[in-house]
């Protein structure tokens, strides 16, 4: 059964012209091998990708030993407070890292000190949206509970839990497993005291949280908002269970190279990595005001759920080609318009068929003229999935490519598809963009940007 779950701002959605346009003007970048924007940029161009074999944790008993890590120096590097953020996981300082760029970068703080804001907007009318993964790291403080726990059969005995080991579970296990901790720490450290809200662990979280904050604008909820990703993957909870999901890869290499490319046939599913990625975003009425540098324009965001029992998304790509129309409808693409489409690129057999499927049935509904000027990239190949992080990261890249006049393109096998991966690009780059992620049960997100 097909459920459409598109559920916010319903008028926008409907009608790409109504309500204030909304821009993005400041981005932020922590990843793998990349702590700045340019750095990022870089590897693209570079066309090789930073996934390695993982070090930082003991990977043997996992059903993989390739990712993206961002290195303890790399970390450090930045500075935060040691003792602020004991106990807590790193995606945490991650996420407050590239925020602090991306409001560095809008000119809404110091760049020699992000926690000092700009005064342009009130506290009150600056928001925080974040999507952000808790998934792992936190179990061990059970383990003392559940081992005097146990019934005569050795199995969990609830009761016994409940009267002998709840007492043994580790004071902090609740404080760091709580979903906004990192909205706290954002929010206060950068005084975002005006609307926002804040997703757990699913990998379409960015697009539901720009949504959000672009909705808050109009509605008058804020005047500018941070849109943020962070998440890190690299633990034995969050890759066990992404691996049942078929998210990720679920077979170990045997020392082969680690980054296989998107949509191939050797493809070996995604590979786990961490990171953050933040957005600045405001109306451009307000952005030009302050003259602040503008990166692309936000045409439309779009939502849509096969509500499919299975995790994997139906091959048969009906959810993808939902969104890509609603997409190019809302970014009023006309023919001559150059457009690049960043693809999810998951390298699991049935994600890559779904999407295919439903890029072959969008692209057969356009000119032959509007297909030569579509390029597709995928960004997974170069840094991972960051699951949480990944779509507000993707958006970022693909935003900053088009303002560079940049290629993202991701070379693939696909004979039909593949010349539309060319790394090649127009003259001025492209001046439209889509980009799509898809998480569990079918359900699809995406964004329109354009150049301006």
């Amino acid at each position: 059964m097909i459920k459409n779950c598109e559920t916010y701002y319903k008028k926008t959605n409907e009608d790409p012209k109504g309500g204030e346009e909304a821009v993005i003007t400041g981005i932020g970048i922590m990843a793998p091998m990349a702590d700045s924007l340019a750095q990022a940029l870089e590897i693209i161009q570079s066309g090789k990708s930073v996934l390695k074999r993982l070090e930082k944790n003991d990977y043997s008993a996992m059903p993989l030993e390739y990712g993206g890590e961002i290195s303890k120096e790399a970390l450090a590097a930045h500075k935060l407070d040691p003792i602020k953020y004991k106990g807590f996981q790193n995606y945490i300082q991650y996420g407050v890292i590239a925020a602090g760029k991306a409001l560095a970068d809008a000119g809404l703080a110091d760049p020699e000190n992000s926690s000092r804001t700009g005064g342009f907007y009130e506290e009150t009318m600056r928001g925080a949206f974040v999507s952000t993964g808790v998934n792992g790291n936190n179990a061990e403080a059970l383990f003392e509970a559940f081992s005097v726990s146990a019934g005569p059969d050795g199995r969990l005995d609830l009761s016994r839990f409940a009267s002998e080991g709840a007492g043994h579970i580790h004071p902090k296990w609740i404080l760091t497993a709580l979903s906004n901790n990192l909205i706290f720490f954002v929010t206060s450290q950068y005084s975002l005291k005006g609307d926002n809200n804040n997703v757990t662990f699913t990998s379409a979280g960015g697009a539901y949280m720009l949504s959000a904050a672009i909705n808050s604008l109009r509605e008058g909820g804020c005047d500018m908002a941070v849109v943020l990703g962070a998440d890190s993957i690299l633990n034995w909870q969050a890759i066990d269970e992404l691996c049942k999901l078929g998210i990720l890869n679920d077979r170990r290499l045997n020392g082969a190279a680690s980054s296989m490319p998107a949509f191939s046939q050797d493809a070996r599913g995604a590979l786990p990595s961490e990171g953050a990625a933040a957005l600045v975003i405001e109306l451009k009425k307000n952005a030009v005001k302050r003259g602040a540098k503008i990166y692309a324009a936000v045409k439309g965001c779009s939502q849509y759920c096969e509500a499919s029992e299975s995790p994997a998304p139906l091959e048969t790509g009906e959810g993808f080609a939902e969104v890509f129309a609603r997409l190019y409808r809302r970014a009023e693409i006309a023919v001559e318009d150059k457009v690049i489409v960043n693809l999810n690129a998951s390298s699991i057999t049935q994600w890559d068929a779904a999407e295919l499927n439903g890029l072959k049935k969008s692209l057969a509904g356009l000119s032959p003229a509007a297909r030569e000027n579509i390029k597709l990239s995928a960004l997974k190949p170069y840094f991972g999935h960051m699951f949480s992080a990944s779509f507000v990261f993707e958006t970022a890249l693909t935003a900053a490519l088009m303002k560079e006049g940049l290629s993202g393109a991701h070379r693939v096998p696909d004979k039909e598809l593949g010349r539309y991966f060319s790394r090649e690009f127009p003259e001025g780059g492209y001046g439209k963009a889509l980009i799509f992620t898809c998480c569990t049960g079918g359900s699809y997100a995406g964004v329109a940007l354009e150049k301006l």
